[in-house]
């Protein structure tokens, strides 16, 4: 976007400088759209006066609350009128729409969400499953109880969980950081909620 007015309602909207939160998630949206806001300059030599964020469904396949196509037979455009219509900018955003400083390029990366898609317990192997005495699995998609995909922790850990698991080591799991009985995340959980 050749405008900061989208970036300028996010940080009010959330309460977060670009680059500093996290996913922002339209959880009504069929398509269960979300979207990033990058610390900007997001790529080198990127000019000033633009701003990039980039989002993602992980349901394409189905219609938009608003707009009565699936996601992936949108336009760029398209996409954003949803996204807009879910954040109630429509009106906000007409202008900017309008005077062509907004560029949205749509991709599809069919396995990039992968990790994202709803999922149960004992869907993933065990890091080294029972009676594996030379093999273990490692990465985003092996079992790391109370661990985040997403994150380099969540490979680091299984490999750590294999290694230490496999050999004769003294060493120890890096242990999760359990942020739910933290009073701080609490007590922002609940205004977060009340809102």
């Amino acid at each position: 976007m050749k405008d900061s007015t989208f970036q300028d309602y996010m940080e009010n909207f959330s309460g977060n400088v670009d680059g500093t939160g996290g996913l922002v998630t339209m959880t009504d949206s069929n398509w269960l759209m979300s979207i990033v806001i990058a610390r900007q300059p997001h790529f080198p030599q990127q000019p000033k006066d633009v701003k990039i964020f980039w989002g993602y469904g992980l349901y394409p396949d189905r219609k938009g609350n608003h707009v009565n196509k699936t996601m992936a037979e949108c336009t760029g455009a398209e996409m954003l009128e949803e996204l807009y219509y879910h954040l109630k900018i429509q009106g906000l955003m007409q202008p900017v729409t309008a005077s062509g400083k907004v560029n949205c390029i749509p991709v599809a990366m069919p396995f990039v969400d992968s990790l994202f898609m709803p999922r149960s317990t004992g869907d993933r192997p065990e890091v080294i499953p029972e009676g594996a005495t030379n093999f273990a699995f490692l990465g985003q998609f092996a079992e790391a109880p109370k661990d985040c995909v997403f994150t380099v922790e969540y490979s680091v850990r299984t490999a750590q969980m294999a290694v230490y698991g496999l050999f004769d080591t003294d060493k120890e799991v890096t242990p999760m950081y359990d942020s739910a009985h933290n009073p701080k995340y609490l007590l922002g959980a609940l205004k977060a909620i009340s809102r």
